[in-house]
């Protein structure tokens, strides 16, 4: 995983893009990254009683004022102010496919998005959008669902699959857990009901982390059962986990129905930021 520079954070100026902002300034602060917050117009439709209610259909000014506003209501809230100076851009076409395209570019990072709940029903095309982005985009994805808040990030946990991982995967997942120097809790999933089906026993991970890294503080825990969401959810909290971070491929094991089941069930239950890995991707 490449070193992040740029963020991207799309907005369609509703609140939960603004939570997805303040958000991903405190990460550019601490990665020392620069953001660009850009719009896709024709598609995205702020939701019922935000402040951008008629901004469908407006022109070049009415655009460059609501940027201001959001920048300026992101930066007057915000708990991690940056001193970077914040871009915007200006997208015409389909969300999804506009910002698909803009991941697989060489100076996108990462993406960062905001994710709404079951209660904000009136938001589910942007929530669509997200959950779309984040399981076919090119480069990392971040999901911030509109209650959380940037914290810092001093635990990840990392789920995956491990028969589905090599150690050249697992160095790039760790890449983002030594830029913000974060302990790991790497958890393996599976969808059976008892633990004798799995063979993640077999991996020596105190030799397969200090060949990646020595500095790098580690666990590892395996999950079982049918309800992984709710077991995700329980190690989540006794652990305090800050950022959850889904590995994945986009061919394979992980575009099996479970894999998308997974991400789009947490996203709606869960505070916890999340982050998506498509880590064949060469980014």
């Amino acid at each position: 995983m490449k070193k992040i520079k740029n963020i991207i954070v799309p907005t369609d100026f509703s609140v939960t893009a603004r939570n997805a902002f303040q958000y991903a300034q405190g990460l550019a602060a601490a990665l020392e990254a620069t953001l660009t917050v850009v719009h896709v117009r024709e598609y995205f439709f702020p939701t019922t009683g935000d402040n951008f209610d008629l901004l469908a259909g407006s022109g070049e000014s009415q655009l460059d004022e609501a940027f201001g506003l959001f920048i300026q209501e992101g930066d007057s809230s915000a708990s991690v102010m940056t001193n970077n100076k914040v871009k915007t851009q200006i997208i015409q076409g389909d969300a999804v496919d506009s910002l698909l395209e803009l991941s697989g570019q060489e100076d996108t990072d990462l993406i960062v998005i905001g994710t709404t709940g079951l209660q904000d029903f009136l938001s589910r095309i942007s929530g669509s959008t997200s959950l779309k982005v984040a399981t076919k985009a090119h480069c990392p994805v971040v999901l911030v669902p509109r209650e959380a808040s940037w914290m810092g990030i001093e635990r990840i946990m990392y789920t995956s699959n491990f028969r589905s991982m090599t150690a050249g995967m697992i160095g790039q997942a760790t890449d983002f857990a030594l830029q913000v120097e974060a302990a790991t809790h790497f958890v393996h999933i599976d969808n059976v009901g008892y633990e004798g089906e799995s063979n993640v026993e077999d991996i020596n991970w105190n030799r397969l982390f200090s060949s990646i890294s020595p500095n790098l503080s580690y666990q590892t825990h395996s999950l079982y059962g049918t309800d992984i969401i709710k077991e995700l959810e329980k190690y989540s909290e006794a652990h305090q986990i800050d950022l959850m971070v889904f590995v994945s491929r986009h061919r394979g094991f992980w575009e099996s129905l479970l894999y998308k089941s997974v991400i789009q069930n947490m996203a709606i239950s869960t505070n916890i930021p999340m982050m998506v890995l498509h880590l064949e991707d060469q980014w």
